[in-house]
């Protein structure tokens, strides 16, 4: 799968929408990942995207265990001769399901069967049931609008795939937002990974770490970079900077992925007017997740626990920090 993005999937599913005389489905090999077979699918007579992972053997799979949801359909393909001594689950786009929100789900999940294939003690189908229930949730939700500590969190993520398009990663930066895909950091850069935390509350900075493998992972370096903002009538706007960015991947061929993964945070254009509230950069720092940065990590906690969430109070920490253009360094872009 390595290599695989949201537009590939959707030139192999462009290639499968002709129709020959009455199938019902057709196929196209995409990887092996392990002793997994994907395939990217057609579902007629609408002619819907689907994924379909095929695992070893042949068994009779549980309905009430695949997950219900909006967005895209679940379930398991018999009399097919390309899956046989397979079970073969596919995912199918509902006709009212997003094609670009779709495409995006489908890299994570395979992404997340990667993963799980590395990982000796990970099943790999009970992983894959997993993620495409947390999806299912995603799409079943209520869009609401963003609350005011949503809205600076997004503010603070596109913050910076702002200043990554200004490296030698260009449109590039789009990729490395992870954080709308469920990865324990917002981007993973390179080998690394930072971890961004926005505030305007004047006081203490107080940063919720979301899990334990937030600030303690394989990645190197990670960081953990703090925005504080505050508002300001010649500030930008959450609406602005969406409009900036949406021209830049728009001139790069890739605002669709943008459009899907701002459509994954919940940020949605009929909610645009709310979001109106002008704010500047009134200080950035960032702040390395090793050594003496307290935090929570698997080497000193109980096997027991097995996730945790927590607090960290930024101003308070006795630890050196750096600032913005010291961080793109440590990552060597130019």
């Amino acid at each position: 799968m390595s290599g695989w993005t949201e537009d590939g999937l959707a030139r192999a599913w462009r290639a499968l929408t002709r129709r020959e005389a009455d199938e019902d489905w057709r196929f196209v090999h995409l990887t092996e990942i392990g002793t997994v077979s994907v395939e990217a699918g057609c579902h007629f007579p609408l002619g819907r995207e689907a994924l379909i992972v095929a695992f070893p053997g042949s068994w009779p799979v549980n309905p009430a265990r695949l997950p219900e949801g909006k967005g895209f359909d679940v379930s398991c393909i018999e009399g097919q001769t390309v899956f046989a001594g397979k079970t073969a689950i596919a995912l199918v786009r509902r006709p009212e399901g997003s094609p670009d929100i779709f495409a995006i789900m489908a890299v994570d999940v395979l992404r997340t069967l990667e993963t799980a294939a590395d990982a000796a003690n990970r099943d790999v189908m009970d992983a894959f049931i997993e993620r495409v229930m947390e999806w299912q949730a995603f799409m079943a939700r209520s869009h609401r609008p963003l609350s005011s500590d949503a809205q600076i969190g997004l503010l603070g993520e596109l913050w910076l795939l702002r200043l990554l398009t200004d490296t030698s990663l260009g449109a590039g930066a789009l990729d490395c937002w992870q954080g709308p895909l469920r990865a324990a950091q917002d981007f993973h850069v390179r080998g690394g990974a930072i971890e961004v935390k926005s505030t305007v509350r004047t006081g203490s900075f107080l940063a919720r770490i979301n899990s334990i493998e937030q600030l303690d992972c394989d990645r190197a370096p990670n960081f953990l970079c703090a925005f504080r903002f505050e508002e300001s009538t010649d500030g930008i706007s959450l609406v602005g900077l969406v409009s900036e960015l949406r021209k830049r991947f728009g001139l790069a061929g890739v605002q669709r992925g943008f459009e899907a993964l701002l459509m994954v945070m919940g940020y949605l254009h009929e909610h645009a007017a709310l979001y109106g509230r002008t704010l500047s950069l009134k200080d950035a720092r960032a702040f390395r997740a090793e050594g003496d940065m307290p935090r929570l990590t698997r080497a000193v906690l109980p096997a027991a626990i097995r996730s945790a969430a927590y607090v960290l109070d930024l101003d308070a920490l006795e630890v050196p920090s750096i600032g913005i253009s010291e961080l793109i360094n440590e990552f060597e872009l130019d």
